[in-house]
């Protein structure tokens, strides 16, 4: 199995797979047999990691919302695949949350499988707020994979930016004096948007990640506003 169809698992079990590569991913899996396996070890290790986490509270307007379905006898939908990693427990719970409310989310993995295979072993989520107050529900998620130095952001509900500007992921690492490129991206719509990223210079334990909108093609360093921002 190559590395793509590896990176295509991971965020397959993450939700983050959406439209024709999902369609296209999961035809793969009806006649790959290895790769069917390899996604349900990482299915497996999602309940174990999920079992092992401490009880939390839903959050009131998610548990208020899931007793209106109930009583007014509609079917309460939750998303399939919910996900959980060892980067922070409490975190992933808040994605989840987040998601649920958004109708999106995931991410299933198996602790033995990140132990023998080293392969999300080294994988980090994290969940960017708004903090844009003409778009409140903006939000992303950044998969980083530290050791191939690459990764994953999926924005969703971003407002559109104007020709002469772009959006600039950033990340955060305690060596550097100021966050490192993660590069541009550009929204025509609120749409979900999904773009990999690799980092202008090698992220060592990553605090945080953050987008700000900028001048067109990016800058060295951060001058426009912080519109996302998350750990």
């Amino acid at each position: 199995m190559n590395e793509e169809l590896e990176e295509q698992a991971s965020l397959y079990v993450l939700g983050l797979l959406e439209g024709a590569e999902a369609a296209t991913f999961e035809r793969e899996l009806e006649t790959n047999v290895t790769l069917r396996a390899f996604v349900d070890e990482l299915d497996e290790a999602a309940a174990l990691v999920a079992y092992s986490a401490s009880p939390r509270p839903l959050p009131p307007e998610l548990r208020a919302r899931v007793i209106k379905q109930v009583k007014s006898n509609k079917t309460v939908a939750f998303p399939q695949r919910l996900s959980w990693l060892p980067w922070a427990i409490a975190a992933c719970l808040a994605i989840a949350c987040s998601y649920l409310v958004a109708e999106r989310l995931g991410l299933r993995s198996h602790i033995t499988a990140l132990e023998q295979r080293d392969f999300l072993a080294q994988i980090q989520i994290a969940s960017l707020s708004s903090k844009l107050k003409n778009a409140p529900d903006a939000n992303a998620v950044v998969v980083w994979d530290e050791k191939k130095q690459r990764g994953v952001l999926k924005v969703t509900q971003l407002p559109r930016n104007e020709a002469d500007r772009d959006y600039q992921l950033w990340l955060v690492d305690p060596r550097y004096k100021n966050p490192i490129d993660g590069g541009v991206f550009h929204v025509a719509n609120k749409e979900a948007l999904s773009v990999p990223f690799q980092p202008a210079s090698p992220v060592r334990g990553a605090k945080g990640f953050a987008i700000s909108l900028e001048r067109k093609g990016g800058v060295t360093k951060a001058e426009g506003p912080i519109v996302l921002l998350g750990k």
